[in-house]
């Protein structure tokens, strides 16, 4: 090794910049190999640094080639890909991009210490490549045929890398947006992914039939629509190859679905398949503006609705016996910030498994704390088995929000009143259920899964990108009355009402 141009300072400035590239690696790649990236980060310090200490001693070409291609990769396959084109370019580049026009998605950002970690593997394959470079001109085995670089060449070099990233950044550009293509063979595939037995029984048939319904409703389209129904099931892990099976085998060209733990699964596979993925969740994280787009009452109108409710009914103290699940967890904690700003008192508040179904000490603690109404709501079958013994226990004071709908016993919840999605027109409900006579009319479902897919109907009909199309929306009038959506936002929302069950059914309270 000559020291003329420092090689021994180039062999550990490499070798460090080696290192600190690799430990970013490391960080960045342990969000999707696991434990698998450590593997990944010990290969990337062991190896170089094996063969540049085989190279300093012995001026091999064999281990400083082996040692540059290590570097080569480092640079091209972790700097400029990963870090510059996947995070660098996606959190710069493209959040100015959708800042400018809603054909670019808006960025999907992760956790801070992925995405720093992207940026840092983009940087420091800069100083990979920069010390590699001098550890080349400082080697007797190339620096004297490399000496002969000019500052012309240098400028060569530095005008072809500014080209480069020219090029890099137009590719990006190009590649990122999202344009109108034709269906091929003018046919339209939608995937329809919802759990239909068990506890979302009620919810998932009557999302499927709607949607069925909304496609027999079309008329002189310009293109012939498929639905692809498939049930998911309800446990999250087994529904993931369903859905990767949908996209990558059925080739959807958009998606509508419905429960939230479903929609969390479905929201990355849309994303990478770039297709809209309409979702009647109650998660508004799923909603990402993008390419994922979530369609029903917030959580927060629900309770600010039950909430004034409550106290035109001269309610002021409440009992809260829910179970724990995403979308019951969201309507409890944005009725207590609703009830705390209305002065409502939260007497007593029990959480219970999905496993329980002997509520007799849950009743009996909550009825010491002397509420006005009891708040209740869950699934089934623990929805009827704690509105049994509620009634046992001669307590009818009861209100919710949604669940008294999904009941297979409404007679239990006779007087009830409780907030869900509002209708338009009561005829729209009388129409779904004749068709679908055995099929049970969920409000809290079926109209926004009807609009869901006429608006991604629309898109096509329009010669619109589906995804562009509805990231461009900002008011719709659906089947349960109007539908917004703030510029950039993921989430339509729409106004609850107030419901009553009446003779054992579901009766808008203004209609009694």
């Amino acid at each position: 090794m000559s020291s003329k141009n420092g090689g021994p300072q180039y062999v550990r400035a490499s070798l460090i910049s080696v290192v600190l590239t690799a430990v970013a690696i490391t960080v960045n790649h342990t969000y999707t190999l696991g434990t698998g990236a450590l593997v990944l980060g010990a290969a990337l310090v062991v190896v170089p640094t094996i063969l540049l200490m085989w190279f300093r001693k012995t001026e091999s070409k064999a281990a400083l080639i082996g040692y540059l291609l290590i570097n080569a990769w480092i640079v091209v396959g972790f700097g400029l890909l990963k870090g510059l084109w996947d995070t660098t370019f996606r959190l710069f580049l493209g959040t100015l991009l959708s800042s400018l026009s809603t054909a670019f998605p808006k960025p999907v950002v992760g956790t801070f210490a992925f995405e720093i970690s992207g940026i840092l593997t983009f940087i420091g394959s800069w100083f990979v490549l920069y010390y590699a470079v001098r550890l080349l001109l400082a080697s007797e085995v190339w620096g004297a045929r490399m000496s002969t670089f000019s500052s012309r060449g240098q400028a060569w070099v530095a005008t072809a890398a500014a080209l480069g990233l020219a090029v890099a950044v137009s590719g990006y550009v190009w590649a990122d947006r999202d344009v109108w293509t034709a269906p091929p063979n003018g046919i339209v595939k939608i995937g329809v992914i919802v759990p239909t037995d068990g506890p979302y029984a009620i919810l998932g048939n009557s999302f499927v039939k709607a949607v069925q319904m909304a496609k027999d409703d079309l008329r002189n389209t310009k293109y012939r629509y498929e639905l692809v129904i498939r049930d998911s099931g309800p446990d999250p892990v087994k529904a993931e190859a369903v859905i990767r099976k949908v996209i990558t085998e059925d080739k959807v060209d958009a998606i509508v679905g419905g429960i939230s733990l479903i929609g969390q699964v479905t929201k990355p596979y849309a994303t990478r398949a770039r297709i809209p993925h309409t979702c009647v969740c109650t998660v508004a994280s799923i909603g990402d503006g993008a390419y994922n787009f979530t369609n029903i009452p917030s959580p927060e109108a629900e309770g600010a609705l039950w909430a004034q409710e409550a106290r035109q009914r001269g309610i002021k103290r409440i009992a809260l016996i829910t179970q724990d699940y995403p979308s019951i967890n969201n309507h409890v904690k944005a009725l207590k910030i609703e009830a705390a700003r209305v002065g409502l008192v939260v007497t007593n508040e029990q959480t219970f498994a999905e496993s329980v179904h002997d509520f007799t000490a849950i009743i009996a603690q909550a009825e010491v704390s002397q509420p006005d109404v009891y708040y209740v709501e869950a699934l089934n079958p623990g929805l009827d088995l704690l509105a049994q013994q509620l009634t046992d226990a001669q307590i009818h004071n009861v209100a919710s929000v949604v669940a008294p709908s999904l009941s297979d016993k409404t007679e239990l919840f006779e007087g009830m009143w409780y907030t869900d999605s509002n209708l338009r027109e009561m005829a729209f409900k009388q129409r779904f259920e004749e068709k679908y006579p055995g099929t049970r009319f969920a409000t809290h479902m079926m109209p926004y899964a009807y609009d869901d897919l006429n608006m991604i109907v629309q898109a096509f009909e329009r010669g619109q990108n589906p995804a562009v199309y509805l990231r461009n929306i900002r008011i719709y009038d659906g089947t349960a009355g109007t539908l917004t959506k703030q510029l950039g936002s993921g989430n339509f929302t729409s106004t609850p009402a107030v419901w009553v069950i009446a003779n054992g059914k579901p009766t808008l309270a203004a209609n009694r």
